[in-house]
C-alpha cells in the first residue's frame, strides 16, 4: 500500500471515530435534555401540587378558625383537671372557700371509655351538702366556675335540718380530656 492510500485509510478511520464519538455525545446530550425537561415538568407539577395544598390549607384554616379559637380558649381549663384526684381537690377547695362544713355524702366513680381517645375517662361525683341557702347556691356556682367542663347530671334541692338551711344533692360528670390524642381519619387508620 502506498502512502496516499494509507493516509486515506487513516483519515477515514479518524473520520469514523469522530462520527462515532459525535453520535455518542449527541445521544448523551439528547438524553440530558430529555432529563432536564422531565425535571422541569416534575418541578412544575410539584409547584402546582404545593399551590393546591396551600389553597386547601387556607380553606381548612378558614373553616376551622372558630373551632381552633374555641379550643385555645378552653385549653387552660382542660389542662387544670386531668385526674380524679384533681377533681376531688377542686370540690374540697370550693367547700373550704365557701365555708361549707356539712358534707353529708361524697361518692366518686370513674368510667373508662377506651374507644374514645379524646375523652378516655369520665369522673362522676355525687355530693350531698347541707348549709344556708345562699352558701349552697354560691358553692354550686363556684363548682361550675372551677370545673367548667363538668356537666350537672342531676341536682336535687330539699329542705335542710333548719328553716334557713337546704340540702343539695348534685351529680357532676367531668370528662378527663387528652388534648394530645389524634382524632379523625389518621387516628382510625392507625388503630
Amino acid at each position: 500500500m502506498n502512502p496516499k492510500q494509507l493516509a486515506c485509510v487513516i483519515l477515514m478511520a479518524f473520520i469514523g471515530v469522530i462520527t462515532y464519538v459525535g453520535q455518542i455525545v449527541h445521544k448523551k446530550v439528547k438524553d440530558m435534555k430529555t432529563a432536564a425537561q422531565t425535571a422541569v415538568d416534575e418541578s412544575k407539577a410539584a409547584d402546582d401540587a404545593r399551590q393546591l395544598a396551600d389553597i386547601l390549607l387556607t380553606k381548612a384554616k378558614g373553616e376551622t378558625d372558630e373551632l381552633r379559637r374555641f379550643l385555645k380558649t378552653w385549653s387552660s381549663s382542660i389542662g387544670k383537671i386531668q385526674t380524679e384526684q384533681e377533681m376531688e381537690a377542686a370540690v374540697e377547695y370550693t367547700n373550704r372557700e365557701r365555708g361549707i362544713t356539712l358534707v353529708k355524702a361524697s361518692k366518686t366513680e370513674t368510667k373508662t371509655n377506651a374507644a374514645d381517645l379524646f375523652m378516655p375517662k369520665l369522673v362522676i361525683s355525687t355530693i350531698t351538702i347541707e348549709d344556708e341557702y345562699a352558701k349552697v347556691l354560691n358553692w354550686l356556682g363556684d363548682i361550675e366556675k372551677r370545673l367548667p367542663l363538668a356537666r350537672v347530671v342531676s341536682c336535687q334541692i330539699t329542705g335542710g335540718s333548719s328553716v334557713r338551711q337546704i340540702e343539695l344533692t348534685v351529680t357532676l360528670e367531668s370528662p378527663i380530656i387528652n388534648l394530645a390524642a389524634k382524632i379523625g381519619k389518621d387516628a382510625t387508620k392507625k388503630s
